[in-house]
């Protein structure tokens, strides 16, 4: 008779491992891109969970009570003629009575490699990054879009 058990170590291990992406209900999948002041603006995705984030070096960062972790793909490109700096913390989902910044700012695009960035960055003109931005939000609400500075990117709703 074999066990069962390796199977299922295996299978929660690998679910931890790869930031329990079976967990994640997707809100936005195609991309809405803005542009303002010298600034390109891409919201590539948004998801609800994992409700955790672990990177290396010890960043931890879990939702709290009543709460579930949003995760937003942003990709800031600069048309500006001279090095500027993007700050991440301006970029607040909108929620039913208040906005919300970033807990976290990740430089990686895939939750298994969890790396934090800056949460402001220089850009030289046409560069270009993507950063994944992972809010704190109130669990029974659903954010109907990001404002960053003047730029509005849309989160509508799926039918």
């Amino acid at each position: 008779m074999s066990s069962r058990r390796p199977v299922c170590t295996i299978l929660l291990a690998s679910m931890w491992l790869g930031g329990f992406s079976a967990c994640s209900s997707v809100l936005l999948t195609t991309p809405v891109t803005k542009r303002a002041e010298g600034w390109v603006l891409t919201l590539g995705q948004v998801k609800e969970g994992p409700d955790d984030y672990i990177a290396e070096g010890g960043v931890a960062v879990a939702s709290g009570k009543g709460e579930k972790l949003i995760w937003a793909l942003l990709t800031v490109r600069s048309e500006l003629g001279q090095e500027e700096t993007f700050s991440y913390d301006g970029c607040l989902l909108d929620g039913k009575d208040r906005s919300y910044q970033p807990l976290v700012i990740d430089q990686s695009r895939h939750a298994e490699l969890n790396s934090a960035a800056d949460r402001a960055e220089a850009f030289n003109p046409g560069q270009e990054r993507t950063r994944q931005l992972i809010y704190a939000y109130p669990k029974d609400q659903r954010p109907t879009r990001m404002k960053c500075g003047t730029i509005v990117l849309p989160i509508p709703s799926q039918k």
